[in-house]
């Protein structure tokens, strides 16, 4: 089964209905969100048997280079498998880029097109439909794998399903997400699927199509011939989905009927359908109490105790640095929110309290005027680049660890308990060369504080382009 097959991962989506727990550097795929591995990593997990590791492709934004990086390492997949998009451009080009590529290294290339974001129950029935579907596959068909609706759900694209033929149906047309009156019919007609997002073709089926129904994106596709060429080729595309671009016009799409259960992780509520529920219709990921309320959703992101008295149907979720009360009816409408936080500039739209880096991550306990307190933890064998600031000093106390420290021409050993100034102007670099993690409390002081004060003169990772 794994002969000619390759995987095409999405991974580049910010996921903004699942603000706050989600945030623009740190989106819903590269979540623990349900279980011990992300979203990201239970995608691959289930491509075992079907896709060998190295023919499994990742399609992501370049500042989500080192992340995916270091996801993806355990299973085996090469650096070089990392496709990096400049900017955003909806899934068409996303997939014709990878299309192209991949065709380059295999003509006969087969694609399983895989959103990372997406939650399966039944994984042995998930993959009978992926042998089915690489079986209409290989007759140059567009192959998509519909789900059959357990509910009338106005959260999901649909598709009508047309004749049956030898081994898949004939897709009949897409159709937008429904109005609830809409959505009642679509689920007591039998002809009406969800549309998964999940595709299955040639890669060189898909590029044809793309030609006839895409043509300004296929001339740029045939100008991309390594991913040397993305950066000045990409700010030419146009974005556009696959289904405007291609599923909705091409003559040569076919269906897969499934049943395993499916979710798109699309909002808050679509979560809680996941997770029990008491007598009350009430669930809860963390620590609450509820107190005659019911159809509550509580998602917590720390160690607060969520209570809540005699309420209705809503969903909350709870981060240290932002709380989200939302109707249950209301959840798809969690990105006009984000959006306004972009509007007002506003960070808690792009990170949390504590940021991830490519070396560790850091948490901001306190700031005030003058001053900022972190804690700062790094990874085993990492640094940070050398650097300076014009307009803060920072003291640093080792909390644990023992962290080489250069500070001018001065490099030194600070151990647990100790402490070391480093001086405004000064260039100095902070590196964990033991193999536990190093943590440090960090205390900024100076007339301005903002992580965009800072000249770097080496970094090990100027692959992403925030570190």
């Amino acid at each position: 089964m794994t002969n000619m097959n390759y995987a095409v991962i999405l991974a580049g989506g910010v996921g903004s209905r699942f603000w706050p727990f989600s945030r623009e550097l740190e989106p819903k795929q590269f979540m623990k969100i349900i279980g011990e591995v992300s979203l990201l990593q239970a995608t691959i997990q289930r491509l075992k048997g079907v896709v060998a590791p190295g023919h499994i492709h990742i399609v992501t934004n370049n500042i989500y280079f080192y992340e995916v990086k270091a996801q993806v390492a355990k299973f085996g997949i090469p650096d070089s498998n990392i496709i990096l998009e400049p900017q955003g451009k909806n899934t068409a080009p996303a997939v014709g880029l990878c299309a192209k590529l991949i065709s380059r290294i295999d003509k006969d290339a087969l694609l399983i097109v895989l959103p990372s974001d997406h939650y399966i129950k039944d994984e042995g029935n998930f993959k009978q439909s992926l042998k089915k579907a690489i079986a209409a596959a290989k007759k140059d068909l567009l192959v998509t794998i519909g789900i059959r609706p357990n509910a009338p759900s106005t959260g999901y694209g649909y598709i009508k399903a047309g004749r049956r033929k030898d081994g898949y149906i004939k897709v009949d047309k897409f159709l937008e997400k429904p109005d609830l009156n809409k959505a009642k019919k679509y689920f007591k007609d039998k002809k009406f699927f969800w549309n998964s997002g999940m595709f299955i073709w040639k890669a060189s089926v898909f590029l044809e199509e793309a030609g006839k129904y895409l043509p300004r994106l296929h001339a740029n596709l045939q100008l991309i011939n390594s991913i040397n060429d993305i950066p000045k080729i990409w700010p030419r595309i146009e974005a556009i989905s696959i289904d405007y671009g291609i599923m909705e016009h091409s003559k040569r799409i076919a269906l897969i009927p499934s049943d395993f259960y499916w979710t798109d992780l699309g909002s808050w509520d679509a979560l809680s359908e996941i997770f029990p529920k008491d007598k009350k219709g009430n669930m809860s990921n963390g620590d609450s109490l509820n107190l005659d309320s019911q159809g509550v959703c509580v998602f917590t992101r720390g160690n607060r105790l969520v209570s809540t008295i005699g309420i209705t149907n809503l969903v909350i979720a709870d981060t240290p640095d932002a709380l989200l009360v939302c109707h249950r009816d209301k959840t798809q409408e969690v990105k006009k929110l984000v959006e306004k936080l972009k509007l007002l500039k506003r960070k808690e739209h792009q990170v949390h309290l504590t940021e991830r880096r490519p070396w560790g991550s850091f948490t901001v306990l306190q700031e005030g005027l003058g001053f900022k307190i972190k804690l700062i933890e790094i990874a085993a064998h990492k640094r940070l680049s050398l650097q300076r600031h014009k307009r803060r000093a920072e003291h640093w106390v080792v909390v644990s660890g023992i962290a080489k420290v250069i500070s001018g021409t001065k490099t030194s050993l600070v151990n647990s308990n100790q402490s070391i100034y480093i001086s405004k102007g000064k260039k100095h670099r902070l590196e964990n060369t033991a193999k536990q993690p190093l943590r440090i409390v960090e205390v900024q002081t100076g007339s301005y504080l903002g992580e965009d004060d800072i000249e770097r003169f080496e970094d090990d990772f100027k692959k992403e382009c925030r570190h």
